[in-house]
């Protein structure tokens, strides 16, 4: 079993794999992100490795996380922040 993840620049990677569960995972990475996942190769086509182009922010190999956060929520937390410097 083999899986490459290979840095292009810092905004693209490419990645393959023979391993099932990335197969599965990179798949469905396309499904949900067809913009930003481009599938260049499939296991059948491919000696049974899924080669891929994606974002290199994505080290494991997943979206980046996206939090939804209200404004006083913000100033909320950087109020607790400066509270516990001031604390120290």
């Amino acid at each position: 079993m083999e899986t490459c993840f290979n840095y292009c620049n810092p905004k693209l990677a490419f990645f393959s794999s023979d391993e099932r569960k990335w197969i599965t995972r990179v798949r469905k990475l396309k499904e949900q992100h067809p913009d930003q996942v481009q599938i260049i190769a499939e296991p059948e086509t491919n000696d049974g490795c899924i080669y891929c182009k994606l974002p290199a922010d994505w080290l494991r190999i997943g979206p980046k996380r996206q939090v939804n956060m209200s404004d006083e929520r913000k100033q909320e937390l950087a109020e607790r922040l400066r509270e516990l410097h001031r604390r120290m």
